[in-house]
């Protein structure tokens, strides 16, 4: 019986990774939303995640999907984006910035 729920347990955690990057907007757990904000500066510079090409909420995007570049705080769509951005050389990542940063 025990194996059974751990092994549901490592299908969801598996399957919510799976799915995390698919470039949807739905806000994370513990967002602020645009009624509790009060004219907050915007956390991230960008609204387009530059490793997945999702919608980046520059207002309420969490920490843990943030990353500090050249004194900018670039935000990511999903959990897995941040680390494969780690992954990348710093000529590959302002390509990258740059590229979602000229998009509209």
């Amino acid at each position: 019986m025990r194996k059974t729920g751990l092994l549901v347990g490592l299908l969801a955690v598996v399957a919510v990774m799976v799915v995390g990057c698919s470039g949807t907007s739905a806000k994370p757990v513990g967002a602020v939303t645009a009624s509790s904000a009060v004219a907050a500066a915007p956390k991230v510079v960008n609204t387009i995640c530059p490793i997945e090409g999702g919608a980046v909420d520059p207002n309420t995007v969490p920490d843990s999907l943030t990353r500090e570049f050249k004194g900018q705080k670039v935000g990511f769509c999903c959990a897995g984006c941040p680390a494969v951005w780690d992954k990348l050389s710093d000529a590959e990542k302002e390509a990258k910035l740059k590229a979602v940063m000229t998009q509209k």
